[in-house]
């Protein structure tokens, strides 16, 4: 069965590997977990039920501390709401406490650079309230366009003075700008675009262990991330195993693990051996 929409995690997807494509996403083959995806969920959770909390439970002159405390306590409930997701995993349980650990310094670092910031608005705008509803943005928000056959959730929307500034956070080592990351940001762009009738300012990846980067946003990156994702779209209707072909990386097999289906592609199996 073809996708009838697309989003950027699966065309980024079929850009690294157009067989891997076709078993995730045309034979809807069970994929393994990863602490990456659950650690991924558990931050994304906390920072969206921090900007639920009104400006009025925060003191003048103790916001910093009770910001951090908040956080950190969101980030511990959504990780032990993901218990079940962690013992799938079958890893030791000092591994965990490094990921749990590692996981709560990028909340740590994140939080201090809010801080930071939302102190120079409480001077601009008088009060913590104020500053504070400035700076908190619509989280979590779905888009979907049916002319481009696209859709995605983005992180965070805020609405700035200079105009609209789109953040999708990433729980990354690295704070490469990478191509993957490009392109979803600029179907982002596109989303927003096409729902608003106005394009974002700008588009970026705060990447939760250093900051942020961004993308300044024009035409030509919109009209990229369209033809990208137009080319992707017309060359996944078919559900012929052939129509996807192997790309054989490193990312097939590696040292400590493989592709999670790897198992699969060696020995090449189709839509047909597993029945329709």
């Amino acid at each position: 069965m073809t996708l009838k929409r697309l989003s950027p995690s699966s065309i980024n997807l079929y850009k690294q590997c157009p067989r891997k494509f076709f078993y995730q996403y045309i034979m809807r083959l069970p994929t393994k977990g990863s602490i990456h995806l659950v650690r991924g969920s558990a931050v994304h959770d906390a920072l969206e039920k921090f900007f639920e909390i009104k400006p009025s439970a925060f003191s003048e002159g103790y916001f910093e501390f009770e910001m951090k405390t908040i956080l950190l306590d969101l980030f511990r409930q959504a990780w032990e709401g993901s218990e079940k997701e962690l013992a799938k995993l079958d890893m030791r349980k000092e591994d965990l406490l490094f990921y749990f650990g590692e996981s709560k310094r990028m909340l740590e670092n994140w939080v201090d650079n809010f801080v930071e910031t939302l102190k120079w608005h409480i001077k601009k705008r008088g009060s913590l309230a104020a500053a504070f509803s400035y700076m908190a943005p619509v989280t979590e928000k779905h888009y979907y366009s049916e002319s481009d056959h696209v859709h995605g959730f983005i992180d965070a929307i805020h609405n700035f003075e200079d105009g609209v500034h789109i953040l999708d956070y990433k729980t990354s080592k690295k704070d490469t700008m990478s191509g993957a990351y490009k392109l979803q940001l600029a179907i982002y762009a596109l989303l927003y675009e096409k729902e608003h009738g106005v394009a974002p300012k700008r588009v970026g990846i705060n990447f939760l262990k250093v900051g942020e980067k961004y993308l300044e946003v024009d035409q030509l990156l919109i009209d990229d991330a369209r033809k990208q994702v137009a080319e992707v779209f017309a060359k996944t209707r078919a559900d012929n195993i052939s129509a996807y072909p192997k790309n054989v990386t490193p990312l097939c097999k590696w040292s400590t693990g493989q592709c999670d289906f790897y198992e699969t592609c060696s020995e090449s199996r189709s839509l047909h051996d597993f029945g329709k």
